[in-house]
């Protein structure tokens, strides 16, 4: 093989590795199969917490009125995003009884985005869910982030981009 040939092999390769990489990230998915204007919540007992990336899921077994089970699956953010938030990969084993609050899937199907998870001892876990932020909200509407320095006198405060 020509030494040209293999210049152009290898470009024409790394041309498609590079554009294969970006698909992961354009193919991440929203919020909108969950009815963020429900808030629901549902007792059960801990079946799996799967503590991963790019979303942590918590399953719990859910006892109904004719005393038949069913699971349901809530799904969480990032390992990172829960850490900051408080969580950890230990908070819940099988067998735990916990209270899930939710926004239910749109099409009724036994899974939800969690928001928040109340343990038997007590402990409240929240910003499990990341709720899309309200587009419809005036500027300044959102609180600023931790830590974040007030605006400028005479400046209204600026809405974080979804970005």
């Amino acid at each position: 093989m020509s030494v040209h040939l293999l210049t152009r092999m290898s470009g024409v390769l790394a041309a498609f590795l590079l554009a294969s990489a970006s698909f992961p990230a354009s193919a991440h998915h929203s919020a909108a199969p969950f009815d963020m204007a429900k808030q629901l919540p549902l007792e059960g007992t801990v079946e799996k917490w799967v503590w991963a990336n790019p979303h942590s899921w918590l399953y719990i077994q859910v006892v109904k009125a004719d005393g038949s089970q069913e699971v349901w699956g809530f799904e969480a953010g990032s390992t990172g995003m829960l850490s900051r938030s408080g969580w950890g990969a230990y908070d819940m084993k099988p067998g735990d009884k916990v209270t899930v609050t939710y926004a239910p899937e749109r099409e009724g199907k036994h899974i939800g985005l969690l928001m928040q998870v109340k343990l038997s001892n007590g402990r409240v876990l929240s910003g499990g869910g990341v709720p899309p932020p309200d587009a419809g909200a005036p500027p300044g509407a959102f609180p600023p982030p931790p830590g974040a320095y007030p605006p400028p006198p005479g400046t209204a405060p600026v809405a974080p981009s979804n970005r």
